[in-house]
């Protein structure tokens, strides 16, 4: 009975434990990479341990390679908790594949894939492969924490190199690499054991900085031509050579640049002239073949297929101005609306899109090739104010493309509410759109049957409680950096009747919910400022006596302003509200007056007005 008794006390003090173990934890992920025959050989040990029907997902694996970087030796199989094999992994269960993408015509891009499903657990799943390659760009790109909800208990990256190998490294996140010197190698070492997953706080870094990674990089390589980077300078160089001989065109496509530039009376009319032709006359289709996708097709590709990727856009728009006699340079940028800001101190290929720049006596044009409908010298949210690299051989340098200022991202409304005498809640709004919601609202415009569009326009949440019936979006020139939206929509009890009152409540309340400062562990990065102005007229059943619960109110920050305006007339109250929030990079330190401004603003948007009626 006692024994019995200990039993039970045993197994429920275990209960717990098990309760807690999530659906997959990775017990081991050792990478080991070497340098041998030059080449880089990269040995890959994966073991997770499945310990739910839910983790079953984790067992459906896909390893990612190129044509030139293939899956060798790969071996897995299936074991219990004391090593015991249950099944292996067959060749016929192995499928090698395209990465479809529907970005994405034609690729280099291939995955190797295959599952082991095993129904009784916990249960142990390994795999090991192999890769080599002898035309690379990094030596290392490891980020030891590989899923989210997966746990990762022990990893470790080896990299051995032989001595007189110059590299370049980061590391964040990690202790330092233990490094052992031999007398024709150096071996460095990183282990690291139950590995945090940092969560990405709202308008903070990218999850692919706030991970523990290592980076190295070769000081000098060959990857389709030799290069260097020692500086932005000689890998600015390398993708000069690496475009070599693609900047030429048809002989139908000069007579073609010859005729639309013939009457063109300065250099910013021919700019703008081939620049539209390119719109007019080409499509985007990413086409990433040759060389890791990095090299672009030549210029008479593009005049022959009429499609190409960014690079290849780019570099046939720099081939029709060079025939016009036009100086451009190809420009690799960082393309996202939330970057991943480059290290100017770790020259590498940080970039993942090129746009061109066209430098002029007193400015600089900047032409995005991808985008058929992209205003002529417009720079959207996905590559404004960003650190980019102008590929000029030996003048290549990085330069910053230009920011949104306050007026390029101001968006207006005027709205009209009118509430009938049976009740019903009716609103018409135009709006003038620029900045962020301009490319959003373009590029669905563009795309979308109108039907489609409703959908979109909804998640904008441009006005809460709406059903939207008709709505209209134009653009007055293809040239405009701005959209007019107009639309009609029902209003759902946005104005609620009390006897001889009426609660307003807020149409389209402009706020931004963040973290506390005591909890905010992360910088805060608005990369483009919000500037919204708001014009509300309310159409009321009545005369108006009196306005209460809002009123006049403005706040004056570093950080911004805000401003609110109450009237009324007879029948007719007026609200008129802007909020400007300054874009920049928000530290820690002052971070606690951000949230303060933020949280001020919201206050008041989120108040409600009584009306009394006469």
């Amino acid at each position: 009975m006692r024994l019995s008794l200990m039993l039970f006390l045993l197994l429920a003090a275990m209960v717990p434990v098990c309760a807690q173990l999530p659906d997959c934890q990775v017990n081991r992920y050792h990478k080991q990479v070497v340098f041998r025959e030059n080449k880089l050989v990269e040995f890959t040990e994966v073991e997770l341990q499945i310990n739910s029907a839910k983790g079953t997902d984790y067992a459906e694996i896909d390893i990612p390679y190129t044509k030139g970087n293939n899956i060798k030796k790969l071996e897995a199989g299936i074991y219990d908790l004391s090593g015991n094999e249950i099944r292996s992994l067959k060749k016929k269960d192995i499928v090698r594949s395209n990465v479809f993408s529907y970005a994405s015509f034609h690729s280099d891009d291939m995955e190797v894939s295959f599952e082991l499903i095993h129904n009784r657990y916990p249960h142990i799943i390994k795999y090991r492969y192999e890769q080599d390659t002898n035309e690379y760009l990094y030596i290392a790109n490891w980020f030891p924490r590989r899923y989210k909800k997966a746990p990762v208990k022990n990893a470790a990256l080896t990299v051995e190199l032989p001595a007189d190998f110059p590299v370049r490294l980061i590391q964040h996140g990690l202790d330092s690499a233990k490094i052992e010197r031999y007398q024709n190698k150096v071996i460095y070492n990183w282990t690291a054991k139950d590995i945090d997953y940092v969560e990405r706080q709202k308008y903070g870094p990218k999850l692919i900085e706030l991970q523990s990674h290592v980076v190295m990089i070769p000081e000098r390589f060959k990857y389709g031509v030799p290069g260097s980077t020692k500086s932005w300078v000689d890998f600015g160089q390398w993708s000069s050579d690496l475009k070599q001989n693609t900047d030429y065109l048809t002989d139908n496509e000069k007579l073609k640049v010859e005729e639309l530039t013939k009457d063109c009376v300065s250099d910013v009319e021919k700019i703008n002239v081939l620049y539209k032709y390119m719109q007019d006359n080409t499509r985007y289709i990413n086409v990433s073949l040759d060389i890791g996708g990095l090299k672009p097709e030549t210029a008479a590709y593009v005049c022959r297929n009429k499609y190409g990727d960014c690079k290849a856009l780019t570099n046939y728009m720099y081939t029709m101005l060079k025939e016009a006699g036009v100086r451009s340079l190809y420009t690799k940028v960082y393309a996202d609306r939330y970057p991943v800001p480059i290290n100017k101190e770790f020259p590498s290929q940080q970039f993942n899109h090129v746009i061109l720049c066209v430098p002029q006596p007193n400015d600089t044009i900047w032409l995005e090739c991808t985008d058929n409908t992209s205003p002529f010298n417009y720079l959207g949210a996905f590559t404004q104010n960003r650190t980019v690299l102008l590929v000029d051989g030996k003048e290549s340098k990085l330069v910053k493309t230009p920011a949104f200022s306050n007026a390029d991202v101001s968006t207006n409304f005027s709205t009209n509410v009118t509430i009938d005498q049976d009740g019903r809640q009716n609103i018409s709004s135009i709006a003038k759109i620029k900045g962020p919601v301009f490319d959003y609202l373009k590029g669905m415009n563009d795309a979308l049957p109108q039907r489609d569009k409703i959908d979109y326009l909804d998640e904008l949440e441009l006005f809460e409680r709406t059903d939207i019936k008709e709505f209209n979006i134009w653009q007055e020139h293809r040239d405009s950096t701005f959209l007019t939206l107009e639309l009609k929509a029902s209003l759902n009890n946005m104005v609620e009747p009390i006897g001889s009152r009426a609660l307003i409540k807020p149409i389209r309340p402009f706020y931004f919910k963040l973290e506390k400062p005591e909890k905010r562990t992360q910088e805060l990065r608005f990369a483009y400022p919000f500037n919204v102005t708001d014009t509300i007229r309310y159409k009321l059943p009545a005369a108006i006596e009196s306005v209460s619960g809002i009123k006049s109110e403005v706040i004056e920050s570093e950080y911004g302003h805000y401003k609110r305006e109450i009237s009324y007339k007879e029948n007719e109250l007026i609200i008129i509200r802007h909020i400007l929030i300054q874009s920049g990079v928000y530290s820690l330190t002052n971070y606690a007056g951000l949230y303060q401004f933020v949280r001020s603003c919201r206050a008041k948007e989120l108040q409600k007005g009584m009306v009394k009626y006469q």
